[in-house]
């Protein structure tokens, strides 16, 4: 969170389920991209991973959704198709924040999708 100092973005060591670290680690490679909690699911619901992305704490939905609407959530379907969704979430503290969702057995084409598109991103 924003504070007194001059603040930077790093990568913090987190436990997460074994079946989708693979997936949080290829989404939180995307610069701006902070997980906040994630499931792996299980053979009928499917793994889902919510994050930030941008200066959240400004309340800068419009980062999240240029994201996610833009260029995520577009990219994943084109190379997915329905077996990933994304969605903008308000939470009932007012924070707003991404959603990943994976259906079973998708998770390591996610994976390698993810991959792929964080070479092409440019943002």
């Amino acid at each position: 969170m924003k504070g007194l100092h001059k603040q930077t973005w790093v990568r913090v060591n987190t436990p997460v389920d074994t079946d989708i670290a693979d997936l949080i680690s290829s989404l939180s490679a995307f610069p701006r991209l902070q997980t906040i909690e994630s499931c792996q699911g299980n053979s009928n619901n499917p793994a889902w991973v919510c994050f930030y992305y941008g200066n959240y704490w400004l309340h800068s939905w419009r980062d999240l959704a240029n994201f996610l609407l833009g260029y995520l959530g577009p990219a994943m379907t084109r190379k997915l198709g329905d077996r990933v969704g994304v969605s903008i979430r308000v939470t009932e503290s007012g924070q707003i924040h991404g959603e990943l969702m994976v259906r079973p057995g998708a998770i390591q084409v996610t994976v390698r999708a993810l991959k792929t598109l964080l070479r092409d991103f440019g943002g």
